[in-house]
Parts: C-alpha cells; structure tokens; sequence
C-alpha cells in the first residue's frame, strides 16, 4: 500500500540547511499496522506529514496504493495529530470539526456520517455540540480520529496519538485504534517514541535516529528483544524503566 523509496526531507535554515530525513526507504502492506520509533528529532514525524502532504520531499518518491502521494485525493490519506488540544479549532463544535472535511470532499449525507462517527469513537450524540473547552483530552483526541475517519481514508497516519494524554486514557485510545483497525482494515502508520505503545498494536516497526532508518524488524523480535542495533536497544531499555516507574 504505501512505498517510500530513499526519501529525502532537507529544511532552510538561518545558516544554510538541515536534512531532517535522509534516503529512507519503506515498504507498508495494505492492512498492515507499522511503527516508526526514535527520540525527538528522529525524523519519524517529519516522514509522517510527508505521506500527508505537508512536506514537501528533497529526494525519492512515495507512492500510496501504486500512485504518488502527491496526486492523491486527500480524503485517501488522513492524520491524527499529537496534540488534541491544539489540532481542533477552538471555536467550532464538534459537529462543524466533523461537517467539514464532509463538505470539502463533497461527501453527502452528512448528519448521519456525523452521528455514525461519533459512535463509531464511543461519543454520544450530547456530545455533538460541544465545543473542545467542553471536552476531556481523550474525548477531543477521540472526535480528531472521527474527524480522520469520517472521509473513508485508505490509510490513516497517527502521530504520538496518546503523548499527551493523561496515562488513564491512553489505553483507551490505543484499544479503539486497535478496533477501529480491525473493523475497517485500515494501512496504519503510528509513530512514537514508546516500544511499548508500538508493541501494542503494530506488526513491525522501524527505528529512526538522525533522520535515519537504523533498522527493521518484526514486533516479535521486539518482544524478544532479538534486535542488533545498540540504538535499539537503548529504546527498549529505557521502555522498560518507564514501565517500571
């Protein structure tokens, strides 16, 4: 479904430039769950809005289902950001954050759909008019995934979707995207910095450090910890101390 082929991702700067990613290459089944995993600054995110459109690429090529990314409809390819406070608009209630990708991809039928994805993330219909003050950071995290679905996407991108929720909620989270994954057959891409969270839901994973892919493998090995890149090791040392704090 998705094939990254040794993309390059290079940023200006005040003093020349930065290469955020470099010559990363990819392979994504269609259904799969994949992790990218590695510290800030890694380059996992930055590949992720590339996929989305976001960012534009230096070098390589990314093609989703056989057909650049680029050329794509929008509505093929949809993102669930970090931040669930800062990625819905303060000022919409929840039904215009969800009316209007609807409307942008001209996709009828609207209340239904509305009222079909907010039950579909386990919202009730009171929660239709609320505005994000009025929400709970796992309940604006659960209408930005609505808002992502709602358009039928082929591929859904998730960018540490539980790093800023409260540790109570976020195994809410990861049990309705590991759901949701299994009701629709959605290509998942998950970025995180915690083996653990990956470990939860992805088949493989690859690791980044300094914008690099340092290696790959599947997530079994992973729990086996059966890994060869001392990097990699590192993560899961330190996935194993925060588990235990």
């Amino acid at each position: 479904m998705i094939e990254i082929d040794r993309a390059h991702i290079r940023f200006r700067t005040a003093t020349g430039h930065v290469d955020a990613v470099r010559d990363v290459s990819l392979g994504i089944e269609e259904g799969e769950v994949f992790g990218l995993v590695g510290e800030s600054g890694s380059g996992k995110s930055t590949l992720l809005r590339a996929l989305a459109g976001l960012v534009p690429l230096a070098g390589g090529a990314m093609r989703i289902g056989g057909a650049a990314s680029a050329r794509l409809p929008r509505r093929d390819v949809q993102m669930v950001f970090q931040d669930p406070y800062g990625s819905l608009h303060p000022r919409f209630t929840v039904d215009k954050t969800l009316r209007e990708p609807l409307a942008i991809s001209r996709i009828g039928d609207e209340d239904a759909r509305i009222l079909h994805a907010l039950a579909e993330v386990g919202l009730g219909p009171a929660f239709r008019f609320r505005y994000p003050h009025q929400l709970s950071g796992g309940q604006r995290q659960r209408v930005s995934i609505a808002r992502a679905l709602i358009v039928e996407p082929r591929v859904l991108l998730l960018d540490e979707p539980t790093s800023a929720l409260d540790v109570s909620v976020q195994a809410e989270i990861l049990n309705l995207l590991r759901r949701l994954h299994r009701e629709r057959k959605l290509t998942m891409i998950l970025v995180s910095h915690n083996l653990a969270v990956v470990g939860f839901l992805c088949q493989r994973v690859a690791v980044m450090r300094n914008g690099e892919v340092v290696e790959q493998l599947g997530i079994e090995a992973v729990r086996a910890r059966e890994v060869e890149h001392e990097y990699t090791l590192r993560l899961l040392q330190a996935t194993q101390g925060y588990a235990r704090s």
